[in-house]
């Protein structure tokens, strides 16, 4: 009899597990039922998530959202963008507040243990913003104890500027416009930044320029997603692959010379052979 109630447990218990897994592997039908999408982003670092004059919400990351539901919907306006610290990114995903997090994400091997990423949509890089006349020519010329870098609260930044620049101070702050007028006041000497963000920046004040080197090479910024969702991963990972080098890379040239006023990189070089077997 015991054995006959361990077994039925055993059988309720995987039952449980197996519907559960199938909920997850529903979720882009889920998705489509709803009729919208829900994105986690940002609105305070150009050019990937930022407010415009009106107090619209802008930028690279919040237009590949909108190519997102296009995809979903055939309507790019089908789309609500939950504003997420970078930290609470991670909860959000796991707690099913958003569908997805495009938010300048770059993929780490320790973000993999927590959240899934489709294939790269964007290379990036980490290096400083300084004052033009702040006497920090390259990365090196910011080692120095008297010099204080001003990070965002990401372990990834932290770690990196504590391995190359560890006699510097560290100022640790919530989003990049924080990390910026902490820059202009003086509070800080330079500020970690992803490359493309420091560009812009630098294009918008003369008085900036960033450091000309990158920490560790590039990185690469990822669409985030919550872990098992089998057919939310197909149809993310289909979507990245073929707006970064197939059917709709002409959208993804577009946005990307909108915002960076350059070129993405080409799409896969491919030669067609005529009259050989």
């Amino acid at each position: 009899m015991k054995s006959t109630i361990r077994m039925i447990g055993a059988m309720l218990t995987l039952a449980v597990a197996l519907t559960a897994q199938n909920a997850r592997a529903d979720k882009l039908k889920d998705v489509i039922a709803r009729g919208y999408l829900i994105v986690g982003t940002t609105s305070t670092t150009p050019p990937f998530g930022y407010k415009d004059e009106k107090g619209d919400l802008q930028g690279f990351d919040i237009e590949v959202s909108r190519l997102v539901a296009r995809a979903l919907f055939g309507d790019p306006n089908k789309v609500k963008f939950e504003l997420l610290s970078n930290e609470a990114r991670w909860s959000a995903i796991e707690n099913d507040q958003v569908d997805m997090v495009a938010q300048f994400t770059t993929i780490t091997p320790t973000r993999l243990t927590r959240v899934a990423f489709t294939p790269r949509y964007f290379d990036t890089g980490f290096t400083l913003l300084v004052k033009q006349d702040g006497g920090i020519k390259v990365l090196k010329d910011a080692d120095k104890a008297d010099i204080t870098i001003g990070t965002l609260t990401v372990p990834e930044q932290i770690d990196a500027i504590k391995r190359y620049l560890p006699q510097a101070k560290i100022a640790s702050f919530e989003s990049v416009d924080q990390q910026f007028l902490a820059l202009r006041s003086g509070r800080v000497q330079a500020i970690g930044v992803d490359l493309p963000i420091g560009m812009w920046y630098a294009a918008q004040n003369p008085s900036l320029v960033v450091v000309p080197e990158l920490f560790s090479g590039f990185q690469n910024y990822g669409i985030a997603y919550k872990l098992g969702e089998l057919t939310w991963k197909q149809f993310l990972d289909g979507f990245v692959s073929e707006l970064t080098s197939g059917y709709a890379y002409n959208d993804y040239e577009k946005i990307y010379t909108k915002f960076f006023k350059v070129a993405p990189p080409p799409q896969r070089p491919y030669k067609l052979e005529v009259g050989r077997n």
